[in-house]
């Protein structure tokens, strides 16, 4: 497997470094193109629509439909979350900027601002009560909320204008000058809001927030693995899309000058979903393609009046058909497979690959491997002890864990065994706070039963699954940065905004991420997609993203199953350097020569209970042990 970028004789790597600078430099080319092209596309449009009327009705929806769009596709796009709620979020940013111009005399720009803050909050406030809710249940709670919402709204008629609506909307003003709906100047004004937003969005996706937001969509558990909170993730997302939404709604009111609460029902919602759907969910251009698609549609159904239905449909069904993953999503792929096809030299492969000679080429790889980890792995923990005392874990009427107690040190490697169903993973998942457990667990003296997995992450205490759980959409690099941003000090604000200090902590974490690769001989797959590569890479990958969080114990959850033999001594290899580092390393895995090659220390479970512990050999060697986990009669 990680033999790619290796000499198979002697275990060096090759090829690593202009990989790394040929990468960084095609990134920074690519990062000043999106920001210049933004503002420039807006430019030009202007310039191209401002002899004609309609044409500037048209940019100006269009702006405004990208900064709605834009808002959806982070919370639903990124972060994974089908918020239904925030067609009414787009609507309350509008009614209110209205209401406190017409009620109290308030000028745009404030209006604006407050806005903007009670939009966010409101979606902040929606986001609470969806926590532990999966997809389906999360959808149908934000769903329930707008339609309270919508139904309050209504009833508020002095807010809303009931349903007649709200007709008398003041004109923004800038430098004196009204800016009206439907003229160029207004145009400007929401283009302006459009780079913003534009900006904001390019910030978000090249910074530590989409990797956290990605990593939400594909699973909170990861997001915890790393030290984050789900939670807090989540409500970040809803803050975000709702201030946008919030925007959108007030440029949206001052654009058409006649606002009721029909603008904002199911019929914009299902516009938004085909926008952000068609456009390509979760791409940083979707919204653009999205917007530019249905626009398009509306404009050939409207000039062919009698089939309007007819062709919005057809067009929508011959899109979702021929790009999945939306427009952008195909031309991200097209632009792949016209790089593969121009450099078919340069494409990496990602069969599992074994040296010609296991004695040679292997004992090199092992000998590299523990080597560089022994370097470059920060021993930064001494002298403590995990200690786990009565701990018993039920699923309903079914004892899982019954009464178990064991202890691991740092700078030792402990093995935990048993058959099928012994209970080591729910034992692992009770230290690591996962399941509810009784008894009581010390780290350090400190009792930590019943802490967030997060916490437990930032206490040291890190852990791989049985399945690797990693994001098939980000790169190996950015799998493993993802632990260097759940620890780093700077905040969700500043990284959304990709500020000096998140700039720095990033490149600080690519430096870090990549040493790790390179000492686990997977630099030349550090740029690669993780859903491309084998099994056992994965296995790696996760095992580097845990050392970026420096633990001070580390508990692996059979990291050699489905591996090769091949494979099983890298993870061997890279045990005994942790071990040698002074981490603590409880290994779980069926593999008795895995075990017995890394292993200080054994626990053998059965039956949720503990029936032996001592070194390898010494366990292995009685017939309780014999009887229970080789099903030999004793």
């Amino acid at each position: 497997m990680s033999t790619i970028g290796l000499d198979k004789a002697t275990g060096r790597k090759v090829g690593g470094a202009s990989h790394k600078a040929g990468g960084l430099s095609q990134a920074l080319t690519s990062a000043w193109a999106k920001h210049v092209a933004g503002p420039l596309v807006l430019v030009i449009i202007g310039l191209i629509a401002g002899g004609n009327d309609y044409f500037v009705h048209l940019a100006t929806a269009a702006v405004i439909a990208y900064i709605l769009t834009a808002a959806f596709n982070i919370v639903y796009g990124y972060a994974g979350i089908f918020n239904l709620s925030i067609v009414i979020t787009y609507g309350l940013g509008a009614f209110t900027s209205v209401y406190l111009e017409v009620q109290f005399g308030m000028p745009f720009w404030p209006a604006l601002a407050i806005s903007i803050a009670v939009t966010t909050a409101l979606s902040v406030l929606v986001a609470v009560p969806t926590r532990g809710l999966n997809e389906l249940f999360l959808a149908i709670q934000t769903l329930a909320f707008a339609l309270a919402l919508a139904e309050i709204t209504a009833n508020w008629e002095k807010f809303s204008g009931g349903t007649i609506g709200i007709y008398a909307i003041p004109l923004p003003t800038l430098f004196g000058h009204e800016l009206t709906g439907g003229f160029l100047s207004y145009y400007w004004l929401a283009a302006f809001f459009a780079w913003l937003t534009y900006e904001l969005v390019l910030r978000i996706h090249r910074s530590a927030m989409r990797r956290k937001l990605t990593a939400l969509r594909e699973g909170p558990r990861v997001l915890a693995a790393v030290g984050v909170s789900p939670d807090s993730t989540r409500l970040v997302a809803f803050a975000l899309s709702g201030a946008l939404a919030g925007l959108a709604g007030v440029l949206f009111a001052h654009f058409q000058l006649v606002i009721d609460l029909e603008t904002f029902s199911f019929t914009r919602l299902v516009a938004l979903l085909l926008a952000a759907i068609l456009g390509g969910a979760g791409y940083f251009l979707g919204p653009v393609f999205g917007v530019v698609a249905i626009l398009l549609m509306d404009e050939l159904s409207l000039a062919t009046s009698q089939a309007q239905d007819l062709v919005y449909g057809v067009g929508i069904l011959v899109l979702v058909v021929l790009t999945r993953g939306g427009i952008a999503g195909w031309l991200d792929n097209l632009m792949k497979w016209i790089v593969r096809r121009r450099r078919p030299d340069s494409v990496e492969s990602t069969d599992e690959l074994e040296p010609d000679d296991p004695g040679g080429g292997g004992d090199a790889l092992t000998e590299t491997v523990t080597h560089n980890l022994a370097a470059s792995v920060k021993a930064v923990h001494r002298d403590l002890r995990v200690e786990a005392r009565g701990i018993s874990v039920a699923f309903g009427g079914n004892t899982a864990v019954n009464d178990v107690s064991i202890s691991f040190a740092t700078g030792e490697v402990v093995g935990l065994i048993g058959p099928n169903g012994a209970g080591k993973t729910t034992l692992l998942n009770a230290i690591t706070g996962d399941v509810r457990a009784t008894g009581s667990i010390r780290l350090g003296g400190e009792e930590i039963l019943g802490t967030p997995p997060q916490k437990l992450v930032q206490s040291g205490i890190g852990r791989t699954f049985q399945s690797p759980k990693i994001i098939p959409e980000l790169t190996l690099l950015e799998n493993v940065m993802l632990a260097g941003d759940g620890i780093g000090k700077v905040g969700w604000f500043r990284q959304s905004l990709l500020s000096p200090a998140a700039r720095k902590q990033a490149l600080a974490g690519r430096d870090r991420a990549m040493t790790l690769l390179t000492d686990l001989a997977l630099a030349d797959r550090a740029h690669s997609l993780a859903g491309d590569q084998p099994y056992g890479v994965l296995r790696l990958v996760e095992i580097a993203r845990n050392l970026m969080l420096d633990p001070a114990f580390l508990l692996l959850d059979e990291p050699g199953a489905g591996l090769t033999e091949f494979e099983r001594e890298e993870v061997a290899a890279t045990v005994r350097a942790l071990g040698a580092r002074d981490l603590g390393v409880v290994l779980v895995d069926h593999n008795l020569p895995l075990i017995t090659g890394a292993c200080d220390r054994v626990y053998v479970l059965d039956h949720g209970q503990v029936i032996a512990e001592g070194p390898p050999n010494e366990v292995f060697a009685q017939q309780e042990v014999i009887s229970a986990y080789l099903g030999v009669p004793g």
